[in-house]
């Protein structure tokens, strides 16, 4: 704590300043757009779902972080002589790790196939995941997955802690590759997967966000797969508890202050599962069928939960980190609202229809269109004109004002368009109350 404010009250150049946290680097690495930054608060970037440079918002082809030696130990140099002088203090700058090398993670795997050392080579190969996409590629090309996947497989219930690290790495992995995925789709694989999503190791919500994680990866890349995942209502249920646990988690960090690291950490662990869960909704909701499976299984009010949640007042820093979170909810929601189902489940919580209306315009681009298409389904297909007024009450009218003059596509204008008219009729039908114009 003395530390933290020790570096804050110094003068520490703005070139030696993380672009993302503001704070002394202290392991620069640049990205492929050349923008340097401090490894923790990069990695913290990319893993919260984000695919651009924060700098330049620019979408980054690579996500390899190189080590800047060269401003690593200016920044070395300059906290030696300042620091230390000024304040008492010098904070020792961690030296980059090495790159993984094939043949060691060959070693790895056929020392964790053979069962030599099993859990600490389990968690060495998570570590070089973790560390960089360049890895991740090596461990990949080594023969990782099947030897992996043997792990999850083979006794969930005996050694988790082995399963756990094997889950792990496998979320880190890219699944863009058939073959790659086949030792992951099976049906034992994926009631293995679904056990771990509604028990996890030992109650560990790690495990629990860890199996979320893959299958997000594999359900995004894999059509065949959707409906396998569908056919496990308890699966569904489980991806569901994720995101009442995020909401929750959420709530309270925001409550505290975020004044706690384990609290943080924790945060940012439902968060993390939060969204592998709306990106497993994502992809399988486009299918009414299963759309429905997922309203049976309690993804409606869930979702209203996470969305009441991201229109709440926050700080600039944590908005960024919710705007996966909320155009990953909204899409879901505008994917349910669809089909008459999820209308009536999103209608029984009249809170979601405020929580809508505040995301247009307030939120990004895309948020803003997915929220006027979920509430154009809901508002035409209606008979209740309270949920209609409950729109205008909430500031909708004065929102499609300015919605048809904006830059958004002919689509969403169109929409707004068709809102303005609906609420008009239902302004006519009913009270003056309707034509109250509210603030942006």
């Amino acid at each position: 704590m003395t530390s933290t404010r020790n570096l804050e009250i110094a003068n520490i150049p703005s070139y030696f300043r993380c672009p993302i946290s503001f704070n002394l680097m202290k392991d620069p690495v640049s990205l492929c757009t050349g923008i340097t930054y401090d490894r923790v608060s990069i990695q913290r970037w990319f893993d919260n779902g984000n695919t651009t440079c924060p700098a330049t918002m620019q979408q980054v082809h690579s996500r390899d972080l190189t080590p800047n030696h060269t401003l690593r130990r200016l920044i070395q140099e300059w906290s030696v002589k300042n620091l230390s002088q000024e304040l008492g203090i010098v904070e020792r700058i961690p030296t980059p790790k090495q790159p993984a090398d094939l043949l060691q993670v060959h070693h790895m795997l056929q020392d964790i196939t053979d069962g030599y050392m099993r859990l600490e080579n389990l968690q060495r190969l998570h570590g070089l995941a973790r560390d960089s996409e360049k890895n991740r590629r090596c461990v990949l090309e080594a023969g990782a997955v099947p030897v992996l996947a043997s792990v999850i497989t083979a006794a969930a219930a005996v050694v988790t802690g082995c399963v756990e690290e094997a889950l792990a790495t496998l979320a880190l992995l890219p699944m863009d590759d058939e073959k790659t995925r086949k030792s992951l789709t099976g049906p034992t694989q994926l009631e293995q997967m679904n056990w771990f999503l509604t028990n996890g190791c030992c109650s560990s919500r790690d495990s629990r966000v860890y199996a979320a994680c893959l299958l997000a990866n594999l359900v995004e890349q894999d059509v065949e797969f959707k409906s396998a995942m569908a056919s496990q209502p308890l699966l569904l249920e489980g991806l569901v508890s994720l995101l009442k646990e995020e909401a929750a988690t959420a709530a309270v960090s925001r409550s505290c202050n975020n004044n706690n690291n384990n609290r943080g950490s924790a945060a940012a662990a439902a968060r993390a599962g939060a969204i592998a869960s709306l990106k497993c909704f994502a992809a399988i909701c486009l299918a009414r069928k299963i759309r429905v499976k997922a309203i049976d299984a309690g993804v409606a009010p869930a979702l209203v939960d996470t969305l009441m949640l991201q229109v709440q007042p926050s700080s600039e820093e944590l908005q960024l980190e919710n705007e996966t979170v909320t155009e990953l909810a909204v899409c879901v929601l505008d994917l349910i609202c669809a089909c008459a189902e999820g209308r009536a489940a999103v209608c029984d919580r009249v809170e979601a229809i405020t929580a809508l209306v505040k995301i247009v315009l307030r939120q990004s681009k895309l948020a803003t269109e997915h929220a006027l298409a979920a509430l154009w389904a809901i508002c035409r297909s209606t008979a209740d004109s309270h949920i209609q007024l409950e729109a205008v009450r909430a500031g909708l009218f004065t929102k499609l004002l300015v919605l048809v003059q904006s830059d958004h596509d002919p689509r969403t204008k169109a929409i707004a368009g068709h809102l303005l008219r609906l609420l008009q009729n239902t302004g006519r039908q009913n009270s003056l109350e309707c034509l109250i114009l509210k603030p942006l």
